[in-house]
């Protein structure tokens, strides 16, 4: 068993990844995901202040947990919308492990309590067997996205559940570490064994404590899980964005021909991914064959 662990460690060792695990009675489950490569992309490539990075690292957490216990490439995605500080956090997360977001300020917060202030918590799974996307929505509760989530799945979804989403920044506001904790209470768990799991987390030391000292996520599930437990799956995390400019392409033939024009004549032919901060650029030949393209759909 210990010549297994420590192959899975060597194997998992510079991987950003989430694992998911069950008690043996089957009475809760958990996952937990260490993103810390994921969570410093984001910062890196938004260029984000330490409050954005905050928010939208744990929103990164947040929707790869909860995608972990879908199937294939069904996907989560959580956005969080106020008046304060922060204006908008959006995450998405596929089930194979892909996550993509993003965080913006508003130009002219009001004076309110949180980060997010006052708002909306949306949260959308994308499913093989739903022609639609299953929604919920709800209040902010705090506006630090953890509380919101915890909030949503237990009002929404009837699932009493629990979210520890925990970042760590160095002195220069640089994400050092990124930790999330979802556990959840399945059919049959007693009220006295949900409390008794609050409170074993509410006196767990900091997730990202637990990582800088070494723990794996499969060390980390086990402090966590009351009994003994069954890891389920492992699955790599890592930040990525399906953007191309192809993508971009098909997205400017919806427009009409004179758009098009106006935009080459203005030399508008950067294209920026709100998702990922990518940048693309027309060239001449993409413009000809976009004008091309719309014109022959005229005729």
């Amino acid at each position: 068993m210990e010549e297994q662990t420590n192959e899975i460690r060597r194997q998992w060792k510079d991987r950003d990844r989430v694992v998911k695990a069950m008690t043996k009675d089957g009475l809760f489950r958990a996952a937990v995901v260490q993103n810390r490569i994921t969570a410093i992309t984001a910062q890196r490539r938004h260029g984000l202040d330490a409050l954005c990075s905050l928010l939208l690292a744990r929103a990164l957490s947040g929707a790869t947990l909860m995608a972990s216990f879908l199937k294939g490439e069904e996907r989560v995605s959580v956005s969080a919308d106020g008046d304060g500080i922060v204006k908008s956090v959006f995450a998405e997360a596929i089930q194979v492990g892909e996550v993509r977001g993003f965080c913006l300020k508003n130009s002219n917060p009001t004076e309110r309590s949180g980060p997010l202030g006052e708002g909306l918590l949306k949260v959308q799974r994308f499913l093989y067997d739903k022609n639609e996307p299953v929604t919920g929505i709800v209040e902010l509760e705090r506006g630090d996205i953890t509380t919101d989530l915890s909030h949503y799945l237990t009002q929404s979804e009837q699932i009493p559940s629990v979210f520890m989403l925990d970042v760590a920044f160095d002195n220069n506001d640089l994400i050092t570490q990124s930790v999330g904790i979802l556990v959840q209470a399945m059919p049959g768990a007693r009220p006295e064994d949900i409390f008794k799991t609050y409170d074993i987390l509410d006196m767990l030391e900091r997730p990202t404590e637990f990582a800088e000292k070494g723990y794996s996520p499969e060390d980390i599930v086990k402090q966590v899980l009351p009994g003994e437990i069954e890891i389920l799956d492992r699955t790599a995390v890592d930040f990525f964005c399906r953007c191309s400019l192809e993508r971009f392409k098909g997205v400017l033939l919806t427009l009409g021909y004179n758009e098009v024009v106006s935009m080459e004549k203005a030399g508008h032919n950067e294209l920026v991914c709100q998702y990922c901060n990518e940048r693309y650029y027309l060239s001449e030949q993409d413009f000809t064959e976009l004008k091309e393209l719309l014109l022959a759909r005229r005729n």
